[in-house]
């Protein structure tokens, strides 16, 4: 009898820990300049994607509660979220769970990058409000459903605007990207209509190709609250190689605290108070 229970525990302890398999980590930027260490983990259900996460999340969770999320398209619309990995690390370190497209890649040159379906946020979004309700995993009770973020750079821009309509999400970061009058990855301006939540819009200045078409966008949306962000001189590939991700990850990270964790940074995205972005300009309509 002794025997059989023993057999029966070690049967779910197995269970257990295959909930939430971590089989490859990605140490970035020594863990973030954030409160919470994070790195970037395959997780064995969602091979194809990487998440960005406190690497002890029971830490970051006992000191800010459940965790807001984000879901995020990459450059390209491409299978790999490399070239914003500092970005997203950067904000993970600051108690922040982000699921993104493609699987974890250690160096550039690891292999050739592929454009992913339209819809594959979807994906992200089915996959962590899955985990955030079952047993055993790391994100069982340690992530906010209510508290969701989407968001992509340049084509996974468009992207995002593609699941606009999705009810799970309350806020849109649009970071170098734009439709303007284009199609691009299942979107148009007609996406405009389904948007729900307050959006932003960061661009990297009049050399950021998609500079005009933002600025159509901005023009274009009536229906909810706006604000478009503009590092002069950044360019397209905004500050992603820096360290840290730059200031687009301390704008992405200030806009989040917003709108997901109630920190009152109105006076930066209403105001243009950028004491801490001198090389940006912020204009907002319809708060």
């Amino acid at each position: 009898m002794k025997r059989n229970l023993l057999v029966l525990s070690i049967l779910l302890i197995t269970n257990v820990i295959s909930f939430s398999q971590v089989v490859k980590t990605k140490l970035i930027d020594n863990g973030g300049s954030g409160n919470y260490k994070a790195i970037a983990v395959t997780e064995e259900t969602l091979a194809d994607f990487v998440v960005y996460r406190p690497e002890n999340i029971k830490k970051a969770v006992k000191k800010e509660g459940k965790l807001p999320i984000m879901v995020w398209a990459n450059g390209g619309c491409m299978n790999s979220s490399i070239h914003q990995e500092k970005l997203l690390n950067e904000i993970a370190s600051h108690g922040y769970v982000i699921v993104a497209i493609g699987k974890l890649q250690m160096t550039v040159e690891e292999r050739v990058h592929q454009v992913t379906p339209d819809d594959e946020l979807l994906k992200a979004l089915d996959w962590i409000s899955e985990r955030a309700n079952l047993k055993g995993t790391d994100y069982y009770k340690t992530v906010d459903l209510d508290k969701i973020a989407a968001g992509g750079h340049s084509c996974g821009g468009a992207q995002t605007l593609r699941i606009a309509d999705d009810q799970r999400i309350k806020t849109y970061l649009i970071l170098n990207a734009g439709m303007g009058d284009m199609t691009m990855a299942g979107a148009s301006t007609k996406s405009l209509k389904n948007l729900h939540g307050k959006i932003i819009y960061m661009i990297g200045g009049e050399t950021d190709i998609a500079y005009p078409n933002a600025v159509i966008d901005y023009e274009r949306i009536n229906d909810v609250p706006v604000v478009f962000a503009n590092h002069k001189t950044a360019g397209h590939s905004a500050t992603f190689a820096k360290e840290y991700g730059g200031s687009f990850a301390q704008m992405t990270i200030d806009w989040l605290d917003w709108e997901l964790k109630d920190i009152d940074n109105a006076s930066i995205f209403l105001e243009s108070d950028l004491w801490k972005y001198p090389v940006w300009t912020i204009k907002s309509k319809n708060f």
